[in-house]
């Protein structure tokens, strides 16, 4: 089962079932307890008040120095420790159905359980919930998450393919990762990434070299400062100087006047933005693509991605693909 909620509760056993139906099945019971107990909004926090936990523990994957971040690969187990205050009946959750408990106790000091991640779960971070029985009061404690090193396989519609190898470092939700991209088995070269990740979900965007960066702001500055760009100036300035006039006319004939003025005016900017296009094609990727996004479950990727190689800048290319971890 691909869950992780335990009712702490002694001698009860881990139960599974989808955490957030679990979740909503144990407040409603701790609502029907503080209506039976009879006790004022005052009463029932300080008999059973906000749980006062500290995660650590150990994973399978990297992690941060005393335990206060751990990660699990795919496939491996680790061990959860919430220290603190907790009152007797209270239910702690992994907030995520990529996680089962194996074994798990509550203790005079608080809770502690092994868990597993599941083979195929992608990289996150996730929410472990702690919430006091009765009054229901919940705090969610920081620094359990999935993560080893995965290889990601991005496969755009139209053939070309991206391979990574990803690692976030614990805690952290950005990374930065090259990209290998090729087309029909032929390397094309690398891109380097900012990698951000969310919930089953991965967002790439290209980090642009220096270099490029100024050549395509010099690239720009020509365009303003060619024939062509300068006799839009001069065609411009002529509308704005008719619009002016428009505004010294009658009241009742100024709508009509702009109104007339309006396709000239639409036609400068077409062009003028036409001019913009083509000194960004210049500039344009000759492969690979400037951004990606795509959702990641069950060891498959689907999404788009844009500022491709052969495509309009804005235009959404299908993404699908692949990822796996030792």
């Amino acid at each position: 089962m691909n869950r992780l909620v335990v009712l702490l509760v002694l001698a009860a056993p881990a139960v599974g079932g989808d955490w957030q139906k679990r979740q909503s099945d144990y407040y409603a019971k701790q609502s029907a307890e503080r209506k039976q107990l009879g006790l004022d909004g005052n009463a029932v926090k300080v008999k059973y008040p906000t749980p006062e936990v500290t995660f650590s523990g150990s994973g399978s994957g990297g992690g941060a120095a005393g335990g206060q971040c751990v990660q699990l690969c795919p496939g491996k187990t680790g061990k959860v420790v919430l220290k603190g205050k907790l009152p007797q009946g209270s239910l702690v959750l992994v907030q995520s159905n990529d996680v089962e408990v194996v074994d798990e106790q509550q203790t005079a000091t608080g809770w502690e359980a092994t868990v597993k991640a599941k083979a195929d779960a992608p990289p996150e971070r996730l929410r472990v919930g702690a919430i006091s029985a009765v009054s229901g009061i919940q705090v969610q404690v920081p620094g359990l998450e999935i993560g080893c090193e995965y290889t990601f396989t991005f496969e755009l519609a139209g053939g070309d393919t991206m391979g990574m190898k990803l690692t976030f470092p614990c805690g952290k939700d950005e990374t930065t990762a090259t990209g290998e991209w090729s087309r029909g088995g032929k390397a094309l070269g690398k891109h380097t990434y900012q990698v951000r990740r969310g919930e089953h979900s991965l967002s790439l965007n290209r980090q642009v070299p220096q270099e490029e960066a100024m050549a395509q702001g010099q690239g720009m500055m020509d365009v303003m400062q060619s024939k062509e760009w300068k006799a839009l100036d001069t065609r411009f300035n002529a509308q704005m100087a008719k619009v002016t006039a428009c505004t010294k006319g009658p009241q009742a004939q100024i709508g009509p006047c702009m109104n007339a003025l309006q396709p000239e005016t639409d036609k400068i900017n077409k062009e003028r933005q036409a001019l913009m296009d083509a000194a960004e094609q210049k500039g344009a990727l000759s492969y690979g693509c400037g951004e990606l996004d795509v959702q990641a479950n069950a060891g498959t990727l689907k999404g788009t991605a844009n500022q491709c190689a052969g495509h309009k800048k804005d235009e959404r290319v299908p993404v699908t693909g692949k990822y796996t971890s030792p």
